[in-house]
C-alpha cells in the first residue's frame, strides 16, 4: 500500500470522531490539563464577582433597617444567596443539566444565604475588636467568607468539598475585604463605589480560591477529554461516584447518546479506586472492562464516545 493510501484511511477512520478531539487511546494534548484549571478559576472568579454584584444590588434596592446588625444579617442573606446561585449554578449550568442545576441552586443558595447573614455578623464583632483597619476588615470578611464557603460542601453534600469551600472561602473573604478597606480609603467619601467594587472583588475573590484551593488539594478525580464538557473536572470522594447521563450521577456525563443512563461506578477502595461497568461499553486503556477493574492515576477511560481521564495522587 502506498503512503497516500495509508494517509487516506488514516484520515477516514477518524472521520468519525468529535471535532478537535484526540484518537482513541492517545495521550492527552499537551497542556490541556493546565487550560482545563485555568478555565476553571476564571470562570468561577467570574460567576463570583457576578454573584456579588447583583446581591449588592438587591441590598441597596430592598434592605432599609436601622439596626446594624439587622442591615448586615440582611446583606449577608441576600449577598450570601447570590453568590450561592451563581457559584452553584455554574458548572449545571454548563452542562445543560437543569435538574441538577435546580437542585444544587437551591441548596447552594439557602447555606450560603444563612452563612453570609451568620458570617457577617460575626464579622462586625471581629473589626470592632481589631477597631477596624485594613486587617481588621479583611478578618472580619474572612469570617463572611467561612459562613459562604461552607455552602459549596453543603450542596454536593462532600466532605472534602466543604474543606476547599472553608480554605477557599477564608482566603478569598480576607483578600476581599483587604481590598475593599483599600478602595473605602481611596475614595473618600465615594462609600457606594468602595462598596461595590469591594463586594465584586469579595465574589471573585471567593470563586477564584475556592478553585485554586480545589486544585491544589484535590486527591482522586476524573477529567473529561473531549465533546460539550471538555475539561470538565469531577471529584471522586465517595464511596460509589456513579458515572452517566442521569443528572442524579456524581459524574454526570452529558451530550453524548452512546452514554447510559447508569454507564458505570467508581467505588473507593482501601487500595485506591475501581471502575465498575453497569450498562454500555466501558474501556480502560483500550481495553473492554466486563468487571471491577483497578484504577491508576494516568488511566484513561471510554465510556461510548465519551473520553476521560483518571487522576489520583
Amino acid at each position: 500500500m502506498s503512503q497516500a493510501e495509508t494517509k487516506r484511511l488514516s484520515i477516514d477512520a477518524r472521520a468519525g470522531e468529535p471535532a478537535g478531539s484526540a484518537p482513541m487511546g492517545s495521550p492527552a494534548r499537551p497542556g490541556a490539563a493546565g487550560r482545563a484549571n485555568l478555565r476553571q478559576a476564571f470562570d468561577q472568579a467570574i460567576a463570583g464577582g457576578l454573584g456579588g454584584l447583583f446581591g449588592l444590588y438587591f441590598y441597596v434596592e430592598l434592605v432599609r433597617a436601622e439596626s446594624v446588625y439587622a442591615r448586615d444579617a440582611l446583606a449577608g442573606l441576600l449577598i450570601g444567596g447570590s453568590l450561592g446561585v451563581f457559584l452553584n449554578g455554574l458548572a449545571p449550568f454548563r452542562d445543560g443539566a437543569w435538574l441538577r442545576l435546580g437542585r444544587r441552586v437551591a441548596s447552594g443558595a439557602t447555606a450560603a444565604a444563612l452563612g453570609g447573614a451568620i458570617g457577617l455578623v460575626a464579622g462586625e464583632f471581629v473589626i470592632a475588636a481589631f477597631q477596624g483597619g485594613l486587617l481588621g476588615r479583611a478578618l472580619s470578611w474572612s469570617v463572611l467568607g467561612l459562613g459562604i464557603g461552607v455552602a459549596q460542601g453543603l450542596a454536593d453534600r462532600s466532605r472534602e468539598r466543604l474543606k476547599f469551600g472553608l480554605i477557599g472561602g477564608a482566603l478569598g473573604g480576607f483578600i476581599g475585604g483587604f481590598l475593599f478597606e483599600l478602595a473605602r480609603i481611596a475614595l473618600g467619601n465615594r462609600l457606594a463605589v468602595g462598596q461595590a467594587l469591594g463586594i465584586v472583588v469579595l465574589g471573585a475573590g471567593l470563586g477564584l480560591f475556592l478553585a485554586l484551593v480545589e486544585q491544589a488539594l484535590r486527591k482522586t478525580w476524573i477529567q473529561v477529554m473531549n465533546g460539550r464538557q471538555e475539561g470538565r473536572v469531577f471529584l471522586v470522594g465517595r464511596g460509589v461516584s456513579r458515572m452517566g447521563l442521569d443528572e442524579r450521577a456524581e459524574i454526570g456525563l452529558f451530550g453524548d447518546s452512546s452514554v447510559a443512563r447508569g454507564h458505570a461506578e467508581i467505588r473507593a477502595t482501601a487500595e485506591g479506586c475501581e471502575i465498575h461497568p453497569i450498562s454500555g461499553s466501558s474501556r480502560v486503556n483500550g481495553e473492554i472492562v466486563n468487571g471491577a477493574r483497578a484504577l491508576a492515576d494516568g488511566d484513561r477511560l471510554e465510556l461510548g464516545r465519551t473520553r476521560l481521564i483518571f487522576r489520583s495522587r
